[in-house]
């Protein structure tokens, strides 16, 4: 996937615009989670136990965009500092 002859530099940029892409789309699937959350709450009789599904899968997406932020932010300050 990465070329032989990528610097370090052009390594850790590559791996953050990487980073970068996986946060959107991580954020996108919380979207979506958040409005089917949204539309089974809305049913007369909601199905809790789907619903507490979601929302832990929500937490745990939620935990993973931090967690990815936290490391695009650290590696940028690399790429800046030495770069």
């Amino acid at each position: 996937m990465s070329p032989a002859h990528e610097s370090p530099c052009e390594m850790m940029k590559r791996l953050a615009r990487e980073l970068e892409k996986e946060i959107h789309r991580t954020e996108e699937r919380i979207d979506e989670l958040e409005d089917k959350i949204a539309s089974l709450q809305a049913q007369p009789d909601p199905p809790e136990t789907e619903i507490q599904a979601l929302k832990q899968a929500l937490d745990s997406l939620r935990n993973k965009v931090s967690e990815d932020r936290n490391s695009l932010s650290t590696l940028q300050d690399v790429i800046t500092e030495n770069c």
